[in-house]
């Protein structure tokens, strides 16, 4: 193929890419900024011993695979626990929002720089010897690019489905 034959499909290559980020821009436009998601689990194990699966940010490399490595960071001027997650898209700086041993959680992303926010609700009832884990994202998605590709794409509660697989394997060694 000839240098001008290759400069036209490079140059049709790059308008058709183009014009799918600016098609997937537009239709992020149109989508709401706000979400909610969730699911949930019945576990074997009781709410306290659930609860200290969630809370133990520590050993979260050990059975979460989106996270390589925790970093505990100084609590918030409120005594809050606040801790970094490392992983295979980035670093995520999480604080607890909310805590009642061993029934409710509320974590939320800490990061004002990310184009992503929002907190996740842990809800756990006593069912019998074990118990129900209800997860509920509230996320913000502020760029309309990312918040097609999470609506389109990923889908809005694959995280919390991601997470909810990881702690089922994770609870049934507890």
């Amino acid at each position: 193929m000839s240098g001008r034959r290759w400069a036209g499909v490079a140059a049709a290559a790059l308008a058709v890419g183009a014009a799918g980020a600016l098609a997937a821009w537009a239709a992020g436009r149109r989508l709401p900024v706000e979400h909610l998601s969730g699911g949930g689990l019945e576990l074997a194990q009781p709410p306290a011993a659930v609860w200290d699966v969630l809370t133990d940010v520590d050993l979260f490399p050990a059975w979460r695979p989106d996270v390589a490595h925790v970093e505990r960071l100084p609590a918030t001027a409120a005594g809050r626990p606040r801790w970094r997650e490392d992983g295979r898209h980035g670093h995520t700086v999480y604080e607890v929002v909310e805590s009642e041993r061993p029934h409710r959680l509320v974590t939320g992303i800490a990061d004002p720089d990310l184009p992503y926010g929002g907190t996740w609700t842990f809800v756990l009832t006593p069912v019998g010897a074990g118990c129900t884990l209800t997860v509920t994202e509230r996320g913000e998605v502020y760029q309309p690019l990312y918040r097609a590709v999470s609506h389109y794409v990923t889908g809005e509660g694959a995280a919390v489905h991601r997470f909810l697989a990881a702690l089922a394997h994770r609870t049934a060694r507890v």
